[in-house]
């Protein structure tokens, strides 16, 4: 029997190339993107890089 999950709203399967370069942020930069310290500073960075990327594959200013 082939089974279908339907609770994606609870949690759902990663890709593995999403995985893949989400694992530095699971482990080696593991900061609080809204703390003033070095290691929250080093996640709000890559944070906002993201940000500007999707925007970018969007089209927004």
């Amino acid at each position: 029997m082939h089974r279908v999950y339907l609770d994606n709203n609870a949690t759902t399967p990663v890709l593995p190339e999403v995985l893949e370069a989400m694992r530095p942020y699971f482990g080696d930069h593991f900061g609080n993107a809204s703390s003033i310290h070095h290691h929250g500073q080093e996640t709000r960075a890559a944070v906002e890089r993201a940000r500007e990327s999707v925007a970018e594959l969007l089209g927004c200013r």
